[in-house]
């Protein structure tokens, strides 16, 4: 079994996206075509911040989003394990919305208002 599972993970510092959301980026992507399958045990957080010389706090920032969309689940002294199986319309809508966060950001839209267009958009679908 390979030693460390997320050994493909590459920064693109040409990237105008953050590390942390590329990295989170190229894990869904990896879920969503199989590569990390259900189970899989990642790095400890320390582990990834070293391999990408991220900050600590960058790389924990990763696995909690990850666990928020269902992607992950950390288990204590277990670590943090692959438990989505690559369902494509929670990890195409984690994407989404990873992407509608950089954008506000960059334009210096608040949490709150972002998450008003949001709303706004569900409220105008049909169905």
């Amino acid at each position: 079994m390979d030693s460390n599972p997320l050994a493909f993970i590459e920064l693109d510092k040409t990237d105008k996206t953050s590390p942390y959301q590329q990295v989170r980026m190229q894990i869904l992507v990896a879920i969503s075509k199989g590569r990390l399958k259900a189970g899989t045990k990642l790095p400890s957080v320390r582990a990834l911040a070293e391999q990408l010389g991220l900050a600590v706090n960058t790389a924990a920032k990763v696995y909690k989003e990850l666990e928020a969309t269902g992607a992950v689940v950390t288990r204590g002294r277990h670590g943090t394990i692959v438990q989505a199986t690559g369902d494509e319309g929670s990890i195409a809508v984690a994407d989404a919305a990873s992407e509608l966060a950089g954008v506000a950001t960059r334009w210096g839209i608040s949490e709150k208002a972002a998450l008003g267009y949001v709303r706004a958009a569900f409220s105008s679908q049909v169905g």
